[in-house]
């Protein structure tokens, strides 16, 4: 396999247009972006959802300019919490969130002047939670009530 070299971006309009293929029920959109985003969506209510104007939001875009994935970081908890990460379907499978995540992480623990990091994933989510483990992510007890039972905390 030849290997693929991407870099994190901000997303352009071109990114989020394609990011509309890739969620075809509400239940896939809650599952990535939580209860408070529009389902079904239009350009203009997924780019609000995503809150682009207040979270670090960044496309990993291939040197061909090709969209791989997606992805946010924020402060939580004194910590790099990490967001609404996704792969492009036809990109999934080929080691690509690894890169997606430690790239988006590296970037938000500097800018945020911040040691760990954190994100919510869902316990039904193996694929997810093996490759967070194999980055050294760990589950962890959350100091407060989290409003979906199958959610699970992690922290590197």
């Amino acid at each position: 396999m030849q290997a693929i070299n991407a870099q994190l971006t901000c997303p352009k309009e071109q990114h989020l247009e394609e990011m509309l293929t890739w969620f075809h029920d509400k239940q896939a959109v809650f599952d990535w972006a939580g209860p408070n985003f529009r389902y079904p969506y239009s350009l203009t209510s997924f780019s609000e959802d995503l809150s682009l104007s207040k979270l670090a939001s960044f496309a990993l875009v291939s040197d061909a300019q090709q969209l791989i994935g997606f992805g946010q970081y924020y402060r939580r908890l004194d910590r790099c919490h990490l967001a609404r990460i996704v792969i492009s379907p036809k990109w999934r499978g080929k080691g690509l969130a690894k890169m997606l995540i430690e790239q988006l992480n590296a970037k938000g623990l500097k800018t945020l002047n911040v040691k760990q990091s954190s994100l919510f994933v869902l316990s039904h989510n193996h694929q997810a939670i093996y490759t967070y483990q194999k980055l050294g992510f760990v589950k962890s007890d959350y100091p407060e009530a989290i409003a979906r039972k199958d959610c699970l905390y992690m922290i590197k």
